[in-house]
C-alpha cells in the first residue's frame, strides 16, 4: 500500500475519534441538575418552593408572594401590617400595592371604621382624606385635596381643561384655579375686558382716537400727522416755493413771498424784464433773475445796453502777445522780439540758417508744439521771449551750436559726483561745492579729500574753504558781509548816527577810459536820504533815496540847463534791513542794480546810455562824498549803517581812514531798537526809525501809538431812516476800485453802500437774509458765505481789479468776473440807505447798525468833522447818523411776558424767563406742568393755554349746559366725541338758535344727526335738516370715537361725514346738505347730556370730552382749576351741576349674581357669569359634569360638553373601557407556536427545530455524522406584573422597570426573551463545516480534513502524518475516556441529591447562562397569578 495513502487513512481516523468524543461530552454537560431552594434564595423568612423551571417565595404576611420577588424592604408589599387591632390588611386585587383592612368576625362599628381608614391612607396619600364605604367596592373612598382628583387622588385637577381664559389668553393651573395671562390689548382676572387705548386721549390737536386691540389709531385732523397727531404737517418742508421764495406756513395750507423778479403762488413765474426790449443796436436781451443783460458779442458795441460802440483793439487783432494801440480809429501792433507783420502774425525763422553744428538740430524758442515735450524748452511758453532758438547736439557734442566736442567724458574720468566739461580739446573735472561727505574733494579728476580747513583761523563766522594747489592743502575764509581780511578779522561796517554825519574820499580814476564803481550796502529807515555823490565843479553822480526808492542821478554840469540823467528802481529799501546796491558808469553806459535782497529779478536793475562826449571824468570824479553833502551842512544826511563799501572796485576799509576825512562816522553797526519797548497798541505793528519808532496800526485804529480810534457812524437809531450820501471830488487814474469797512449789525437787510454816476448805479452792496451781496453794473450777483447779523463786529472788503471782483468776509474770499469799473469825478456814493424808501426796500430798506472806517480807494468817507484829513471825502447830506455805536434799548417796550426779565444786548435783548415758560419772550407757558387741573383729569396743552380732559359719567338727570365766550372767530366745522353706553335712546347734544339747530342723538341704538345750518345763506326755498345715521349700533356698552366733519369746510353749505367708527366700515356722507356751526359761537345754550331733567331722553353712560370745531366743551368750571385759562377762543360751561369723573356703571357684581363659584363679569350696567367646569347656564344654574358617575371601567373620563369620552387605559377598549382587548385572538404563530400576550401586540414562542416571527422557519437538520441530543439546558421563567396583568420572561429574562418588558440575557431578544438569537445565520463555519447554533455562540463541526474554530485550517497541509501523532491521539483518547467516567459518576451523585431540594437560584449561577432554549418548558396555558 502506498505509504502516503496510509497516513491519510490514520488521518482521518484520528479526527473521526476526536470528534465523536467532543460530541459525546457535550451531550452529557447539559444533563447537570440544581436544587434552585438550596441557597435560601428567599428573605425576611420566607419560604421557598421549587417549580417546574423556577422557585417562588410565599412571605410570611398575608400579601401574596410573587413570582421572583425576593421580599426586599423596599416593597410595599411586604411591609408591616398597617391596620389595627383585629383588622387584617389585604389586598383588594383590582390595582397593584392596593390595600384594603378586613374586619374580623364580631369586630363592628367605629373601631372596625377607624382601623380601615388607617390601612387606606397610605393608598390615598398624606394630603388626602380616606374614607370607609361599606357597600362598594374596595370599601374606601378617597377624599382628595383641592387641586387632585381621581379614584386615589392620582390625578393633579386641570383648572385650564376647558379653557376658562378668553381672547386667545394662555392659561396655567396656579394655586388651586386657573391663572389667565392676557395677550396685549386685554386685562381682567379672565383676560375678557379689552383695554381701551383712548381713555388717556393720546391723540391730540383734535384727533379723533380709535381704539384697537392692544394699540389705538388717530384719525388726524387735516394739516397734523404722527402717530397721535402730535406734528402739525409742515407744508414747507417739501419746500414748494419756487426760486428762492420763502414759504409760511400754515394750518392745512402755506403762502410764498417770492424774492424780487418771481410772481405766482409758488413763485413759478419769472417775471421778463426784458418785454420792454431795453438793448439796443439789434443786441440780443436775455432775461435774468429780477433783471436783464444784454448780449452785445455779435453787435460791434458794448455797455449795459449795447450803446457804446467797440474800440478797434476790443476784437484783440494783434496775435503772439503783441500790444494793441488804438489810434483815431484805427490800431497798430507792437510786436515782440521774432514776430513781425501788420497783426505780429509772421514769426521770423531763425534757423532758416542752420546755424547749429556738428549736425546739431535746430529748435526756434516760437515753436509753440513741442512745449512740454522737448526737454531743451522751457515748461511754458511766453511770446515774450520766442525770439531766438536752441541747438540739440548729437551724442559727444555740446555747446550754444554744438561746437564743443565732449568725447573725453564719455569715460567718466570723474569721481564724487563732479561734472566732466569739455575743455580745450580734453576735459575738466568741476568738483561739487558742497559737503555731500565728510570731505570736499579736488585734483584733476575730484578724487582727493580737500583737509585744508582742518584747524582753521576763519573769524566770525566765516566759512572756510579747502584749497588744493599743487599738491599742497590750504584754505581760504570766505567773510560774511561786514567783514573783511584774509581770516575775515576787519569790520567793514560804519554808522551815522547824527544829522551832518559824512565821509570824504579821494580815489583818482585811472586811465583815459570814463569808468566809475561804486557799490555799497546799507542800513536806514529814512525814506529820503543821499547815500553817495561823487565828483565837484563839472559832472556828478549821486545815489539817493525819494520816498524810500532808490534814484541814480548823473548831471555834466551844475548850470540848470545842464544835460541830466537819472535812473530809478521801483522797490521800497527804507525798511531798516540791509541792502547791497551798486552804480556804474562805464563806455556810455549808465547802470543801477540792486543786488540783494531782490525779489523781483525782473526789476531789480535798470541801465541808460549817456552822452559823455568832452567831459573830464578823471579829475571830476575823484572827490566821493558817502552820508551826505557837505556843502549843505547836514541837510539829507544819511543816518543808519553801510559796509562793504567798495570804490572803483577798491574796498574802504574804516581803520584805513584818516580821522579828518570822516565827521561823526563811527566804526560798527550799533543801535538801539525803538521797539523793543512794544509802545504800539491794538495789535499795531512797529517800525523802527533808528532815533524813534512809527505804529502801523491795523483798521480802525490810527494815532502815533495806535491808541486811536476811528469814530463809528450808527444807522438807524430807535428804527430811524438813517444815510449818508458823498460826492468824489478827486479824479482817480487808476482802472481799480476797493471799498472797505468794518460792519456791525442785527438786522437780516439793509442797504450798506451804492455807487452812481450820472448815467447809471454800477455798485450795490446790501444784506440780505444776513448774507453780503455785491452787484456790478446790474449784471449777476455774488453772495458771501458766512452769516455777519450777528451783532459782532465783520470786516468787509470789495475789490476790482481788471475785470474780477473779489468778495472779502472775515476773511474768506470769493470771486466772479465782472466788467471793470472805477470811480470817476462827481461820482455819487450812498451809505446806509438812499434818500428815496422806495429805492432802499429793493435793498432791504434802511441799514440798521454801525459802520467804521470806511474806506473807498484808500480815501476814507469822513461821517463826522473830527480832525478831518485830506485823504477822506466829506458827506454832502446825512440823515440821522450819530457818532458811536450805542446799542437801542431793546428793553424800553418790555418785549419779555409772563414775568421774564429783560437783559440787554447790543441792538437786542433776551428774556431770563420764570420756570414753566419759554421761547423768546417767554410766551410759550407749559401750564401742564403746573398741574393745573383736578387729580383724576388730564391736561392737554393748547397752543395759548390748556384744557382738563377726561372722562365723565352722565346719569339720568345730569345736563350740562355751555355757551360760547364771544371771541370765537374760525369756522366751526366738526364734532369730535367718544361714547360708551346701554341705553338705546338718548340726546347726546343739542342746540338750536332760529330756525338753525343740531342734535346728536341715540336712535334705537344708533348715532344719529341732525342739523339745519346755513338757512341764512339759501336765497329760494328753506334747506331741510340734514340726517346722518351710523352704519352700526353704538348702544353695546362698548367705548365708541364719533367724529362727524364738514365735507368740504371752507363752503357755505356741505355735505357732512361719519368717519368710520370700525376700520370694517366705509366712511358715510350725509345725502343732504347743511352749513358749518357758526351759529354756536356766542349766544346760544349748548346742551349736553340731554334735554332737561324731566325729559326721559337723557344719557346714562359715559362721555369724553366734546369738541366742537376743535374746541373743547370743558368739564371744570374756573374755581375747579388752579389757574385760568388763557386761550382765547372758548365755550364755558353756565351749569352749576357737578360732573363725575371717569366711567362708573351700576354695580351689576354686587351681590354676586352667578352660582355654584361662579365668577361675575361687569360689562357696563350688564354683567356675564364665568361657571366653572360642571357648571352652565346664565346664572351658573345648570350641572354639566357628565363624568360624576365614573362610566369609565378602565379609563380616565373627560367631558366634552354635555357628553363624556373615556380614554381607555391599555389592553381595553370600548365606550366605557369595558372590554378587554385579546391580542392573541386570531394570531399566526404556525407549526405549534405559543402566543405571548403583549402590549397592544402578541408574540410567538416556538418549538423545537422551527423559528421566525411566526415559527415558520425551520432549523436546518444537522449532518448524518453530527450527533445531536435534544437535552438543552433550562433556563428559568420569571413571573412579573401586577394584580391586575402579570407576564412571563422566558430565558432567564428578569423583570424590567418598563411596563410589560423584560431585561433579556445576551443571546436572546423579543419583548419577554422569548426569542433565541440565531449565531449560525452569518454562515461562520469554513469548508463545509456544520454550525450548531448555541445561546449566544456558535459551535463548528468540521469535516474530517478541517478543523480550527471556524473549520479554517486544513489538515493535509500539516505536517502531523507520523506514527508518533498516532500514538499521541490514541494516548489522549484513552485519558480523556477516563476523564468522562469521572466526570459522569459526580453529576449523577450531584443530581440525585438535589431532587430533595426545591428551586435555588444557585442553580442558575452554577450552570451559568449560556443555555440553549429549545429545552423550555411550556408556559402555563393562561398568565394568572400565583
Amino acid at each position: 500500500m502506498d505509504p502516503t495513502l496510509l497516513d491519510s487513512v490514520k488521518l482521518r481516523l484520528v479526527a473521526c475519534v476526536l470528534f465523536l468524543l467532543l460530541q459525546w461530552t457535550g451531550s452529557l454537560t447539559p444533563l447537570k441538575t440544581s436544587a434552585l431552594c438550596l441557597d435560601k434564595p428567599c428573605q425576611n423568612r420566607a419560604e421557598c418552593r421549587e417549580g417546574p423551571s423556577d422557585f417562588l417565595c410565599q412571605c410570611p404576611s398575608s400579601v401574596p408572594a410573587l413570582l421572583i420577588n425576593q421580599c426586599h424592604s423596599s416593597s410595599a408589599l411586604c411591609q408591616l401590617p398597617v391596620c389595627q387591632g383585629n383588622v387584617t390588611c389585604q389586598s383588594t386585587g383590582t390595582r397593584p400595592g392596593e390595600l384594603v383592612c378586613q374586619c374580623e368576625t364580631g369586630l363592628l362599628g367605629h373601631d372596625c371604621h377607624s382601623s380601615a381608614q388607617l390601612c387606606a391612607q397610605g393608598l390615598c396619600g398624606d394630603g388626602a382624606r380616606c374614607m370607609a364605604v361599606q357597600d362598594r367596592s374596595p370599601g374606601y373612598a378617597c377624599i382628595c385635596q383641592e387641586e387632585y382628583t381621581g379614584t386615589f387622588c392620582e390625578k393633579k385637577v386641570d383648572y385650564c381643561s376647558p379653557n376658562p381664559c378668553r381672547n386667545r389668553a394662555i392659561c396655567r393651573s396656579r394655586g388651586g384655579g386657573p391663572t389667565c395671562f392676557c395677550v396685549p390689548g386685554f386685562q381682567g382676572e379672565r383676560c375678557e375686558i379689552e383695554v381701551n387705548e383712548c381713555v388717556s386721549w393720546p391723540c391730540r390737536n383734535g384727533a379723533t382716537c380709535v381704539d384697537k386691540i392692544g394699540q389705538y389709531i388717530c384719525l388726524c385732523r387735516p394739516g397734523y400727522t404722527g402717530s397721535s397727531c402730535e406734528v402739525q404737517i409742515d407744508e414747507c418742508q417739501s419746500q414748494p416755493c419756487l426760486h428762492g421764495g420763502s414759504c409760511y406756513d400754515h394750518i392745512n395750507g402755506f403762502s410764498c413771498t417770492c424774492l424780487a423778479g418771481f410772481q405766482g403762488e409758488r413763485c413759478e413765474i419769472n417775471i421778463d424784464e426784458c418785454s420792454d426790449q431795453p438793448c439796443l443796436n439789434g443786441a440780443m436781451c436775455v432775461d435774468e433773475i429780477n433783471r436783464y443783460s444784454c448780449d452785445c458779442l455779435q453787435t460791434g458795441f458794448t455797455g449795459v445796453h449795447c450803446e457804446i460802440p467797440l474800440p478797434p483793439c476790443w476784437s484783440q487783432p494783434c496775435l503772439n502777445g503783441a500790444l494793441c494801440k488804438d489810434e483815431d480809429g484805427n490800431y497798430t501792433c507792437d510786436c515782440w522780439p521774432g514776430f513781425e507783420g501788420r497783426n505780429c502774425e509772421t514769426d521770423l525763422s531763425e534757423c532758416e540758417s542752420s546755424p547749429c553744428l556738428n549736425e546739431g538740430t535746430c529748435i526756434e524758442l516760437s515753436w509753440k508744439t513741442l512745449y512740454g515735450t522737448e526737454f531743451l524748452l522751457p515748461t511754458r511758453y511766453d511770446p515774450r521771449h520766442a525770439a531766438g532758438f536752441i541747438c540739440k547736439c548729437p551724442p559727444g557734442f555740446s555747446g550754444a551750436l554744438c561746437e564743443q566736442n565732449i568725447t573725453d567724458c564719455t569715460t567718466n574720468p570723474c569721481h564724487n559726483r563732479a561734472t566732466c566739461e569739455y575743455f580745450l580739446g580734453s576735459y575738466k573735472c568741476i568738483c561739487p561745492s558742497e559737503n555731500q561727505d565728510v570731505f570736499l574733494y579736488g585734483g584733476r579728476n575730484c578724487s582727493e579729500p580737500l583737509v585744508g580747513c582742518q584747524g582753521h583761523e576763519c573769524q566770525n563766522r566765516a566759512a572756510c574753504v579747502p584749497i588744493l594747489s599743487e599738491g599742497v592743502h590750504g584754505y581760504s575764509c570766505t567773510c560774511q558781509s561786514g567783514y573783511t581780511g584774509s581770516y575775515c578779522q576787519t569790520p567793514t561796517a560804519f554808522s551815522f548816527e547824527t544829522n551832518g554825519s559824512y565821509l570824504q574820499l579821494r580815489t583818482p580814476i585811472l586811465g583815459a577810459e570814463a569808468y566809475f564803481n561804486i557799490t555799497l550796502g546799507f542800513r536806514t529807515v529814512l525814506k529820503n536820504t543821499v547815500l553817495f555823490r561823487r565828483g565837484s565843479g563839472g559832472a556828478t553822480i549821486s545815489l539817493e533815496l525819494q520816498e524810500g526808492c532808490l534814484l541814480l542821478d548823473f548831471s555834466s554840469d551844475h548850470q540848470p540847463n545842464a544835460t541830466s540823467w537819472t535812473l530809478t528802481l521801483p522797490q521800497v529799501v527804507s525798511d531798516g534791513e540791509w541792502q547791497t546796491v551798486e552804480a556804474v558808469l562805464v563806455e556810455g553806459t549808465l547802470v543801477l542794480k540792486l543786488l540783494d535782497p531782490c525779489q523781483d529779478r525782473d526789476n531789480c536793475g535798470t541801465v541808460t546810455q549817456v552822452d559823455i562826449g568832452p567831459l573830464e571824468l578823471e579829475s571830476a570824479l575823484q572827490d566821493t562824498i558817502v552820508g551826505g553833502l557837505k556843502e549843505k551842512g547836514g541837510s539829507g544826511s544819511f543816518i543808519g549803517c553801510m559796509r562793504d563799501l567798495l570804490v572803483d572796485s577798491q574796498l574802504m576799509v574804516p581803520e584805513d581812514w584818516l580821522s579828518s576825512s570822516t565827521v561823526n562816522v563811527t566804526q560798527g553797526c550799533s543801535h538801539y531798537d525803538q521797539c523793543l519797548s512794544g509802545p504800539c497798541e491794538n495789535q499795531g505793528k512797529c517800525v523802527n526809525l533808528w532815533q524813534g519808532y512809527r505804529c502801523k496800526c491795523l483798521r480802525p485804529y490810527k494815532g502815533q501809538n495806535c491808541d486811536e480810534e476811528y469814530v463809528t457812524a450808527r444807522f438807524g437809531q430807535g428804527n430811524s431812516a438813517s444815510y449818508a450820501v458823498f460826492t468824489i471830488n478827486d479824479t482817480s487814474e487808476s482802472n481799480a476800485l476797493y471799498l472797505s469797512m468794518f460792519l456791525r449789525t442785527r438786522k437780516e437787510s439793509g442797504l450798506l453802500v451804492l455807487l452812481a454816476n450820472n448815467t447809471h448805479e454800477f455798485l450795490h452792496l446790501w444784506l440780505e437774509k444776513g448774507q453780503l451781496n455785491v452787484q456790478v453794473n446790474n449784471m449777476k450777483i455774488i453772495t458771501g458765505e458766512s452769516l455777519v447779523n450777528d451783532g459782532e463786529i465783520h470786516f468787509v472788503g470789495i475789490n476790482i481789479v481788471e475785470g474780477v471782483l473779489i468778495l472779502e468776509s472775515d476773511r474768506e474770499f470769493k470771486s466772479m468776473n465782472v466788467q471793470p469799473v472805477s470811480v470817476q469825478l462827481v461820482d455819487e456814493v450812498y451809505v446806509g440807505g438812499m434818500g428815496d424808501g422806495r429805492d432802499s426796500s429793493a435793498f432791504g430798506g434802511y441799514f440798521k447798525g454801525c459802520l467804521q472806517d470806511v474806506q473807498l480807494n484808500e480815501r476814507k468817507l469822513q461821517f463826522f468833522m473830527f480832525g478831518v484829513s485830506a485823504m477822506s471825502y466829506n458827506p454832502d447830506h446825512m440823515v440821522d447818523v450819530t457818532a458811536g455805536c450805542i446799542s437801542d434799548d431793546s428793553c424800553s417796550k418790555n418785549p419779555c411776558q409772563n414775568g421774564g426779565i429783560c437783559l440787554s444786548l447790543w441792538d437786542d435783548f433776551t428774556c431770563n424767563c420764570p420756570i414753566y415758560t419759554a421761547g423768546r419772550h417767554c410766551e410759550e407757558v407749559r401750564w401742564c406742568e403746573l398741574s393745573p387741573c383736578p387729580p383724576l383729569a388730564a391736561c392737554m396743552t393748547l397752543g395759548q393755554g390748556y384744557e382738563c380732559i377726561s372722562n365723565v359719567t352722565f346719569q339720568d338727570n345730569g345736563t350740562l349746559v355751555y355757551r360760547g365766550n364771544g371771541l370765537i372767530s374760525h369756522h366751526l366745522t366738526s364734532i369730535v366725541f367718544s361714547i360708551r353706553t346701554r341705553k338705546s335712546n338718548a340726546a347726546v347734544l343739542h342746540a338750536e338758535s332760529g330756525p338753525d339747530f343740531i342734535t346728536v342723538s341715540i336712535k334705537d341704538g344708533f348715532l344719529v344727526l341732525e342739523l339745519l345750518s346755513g338757512s341764512s345763506f339759501s336765497s329760494s326755498s328753506p334747506l331741510s335738516p340734514l340726517t346722518l345715521y351710523s352704519p352700526r349700533p353704538v348702544a353695546d356698552g362698548e367705548w365708541h370715537v364719533v367724529e362727524l366733519l364738514m365735507a368740504n369746510p371752507w363752503a357755505n353749505s356741505s355735505q357732512w361725514i361719519l368717519v368710520p367708527l370700525d376700520e370694517k366700515d366705509e366712511p358715510k356722507m350725509s345725502s343732504s346738505m347743511a352749513g358749518n356751526l357758526d351759529f354756536l359761537r356766542e349766544g346760544v345754550d349748548i346742551l349736553l347730556g340731554g334735554l332737561g331733567p324731566e325729559s326721559g331722553w337723557n344719557l346714562i353712560g359715559c362721555l369724553s370730552n366734546v369738541e366742537i370745531g376743535g374746541i373743547v366743551l370743558p368739564y371744570y368750571g374756573p374755581a375747579e382749576v388752579k389757574f385760568p385759562r388763557s386761550q382765547e377762543e372758548m365755550f364755558y360751561k353756565i351749569s352749576e351741576v357737578p360732573v363725575h369723573t371717569g366711567c362708573v356703571g351700576e354695580m351689576v357684581c354686587e351681590p354676586n349674581p352667578c352660582l355654584h363659584g361662579g365668577i361675575c363679569e361687569d360689562l357696563f350696567n350688564i354683567f356675564d357669569c364665568f361657571c366653572p367646569p360642571g357648571w352652565a347656564g346664565d346664572r351658573c344654574e345648570l350641572n354639566t359634569d357628565t363624568c360624576v358617575s365614573n362610566p369609565c371601567h378602565n379609563g380616565y373620563c373627560s367631558i366634552q360638553g354635555v357628553k363624556y369620552n373615556c380614554t381607555c387605559q391599555s389592553g381595553y377598549t370600548g365606550t366605557n373601557c369595558e372590554e378587554k382587548v385579546d391580542v392573541c385572538a386570531g394570531h399566526k404563530c404556525a407549526n405549534g407556536g405559543a402566543c405571548l400576550h403583549g402590549i397592544n401586540s402578541y408574540s410567538c414562542l416556538c418549538p423545537d427545530k422551527f423559528t421566525g416571527p411566526h415559527c415558520t422557519i425551520q432549523i436546518q437538520e444537522a449532518p448524518w455524522y453530527v450527533v445531536v441530543r435534544n437535552v438543552v439546558p433550562k433556563l428559568p421563567v420569571s413571573i412579573c406584573g401586577d394584580e391586575q396583568r402579570n407576564y412571563t420572561c422566558f430565558n432567564g429574562g428578569n423583570c424590567s422597570e418598563t411596563y410589560m418588558m423584560c431585561d433579556c440575557l445576551p443571546g436572546f431578544s423579543g419583548h419577554w426573551c422569548e426569542l433565541d438569537l440565531d449565531e449560525c445565520k452569518s454562515n461562520p463555519c469554513l469548508n463545509g463545516g456544520y454550525c450548531q447554533n448555541m445561546v449566544n455562540k456558535f459551535q463548528c463541526v468540521c469535516e474530517m480534513t478541517f478543523a480550527g474554530e471556524t473549520c479554517e485550517v486544513d489538515l493535509n497541509a500539516a505536517s502531523v502524518t507520523s506514527d508518533l501523532l498516532l500514538s499521541i491521539s490514541l494516548t489522549s483518547v484513552v485519558l480523556l475516556l477516563v476523564l468522562f467516567g469521572v466526570v459522569t459518576a459526580s453529576v449523577m451523585a450531584l443530581n440525585r441529591r438535589a431532587t430533595r431540594g426545591t428551586y435555588s437560584p444557585s442553580r442558575q449561577e452554577k450552570e451559568g447562562s449560556r443555555v440553549e432554549m429549545w429545552n423550555i418548558v411550556q408556559p402555563p396555558p393562561m398568565e394568572r397569578l400565583v
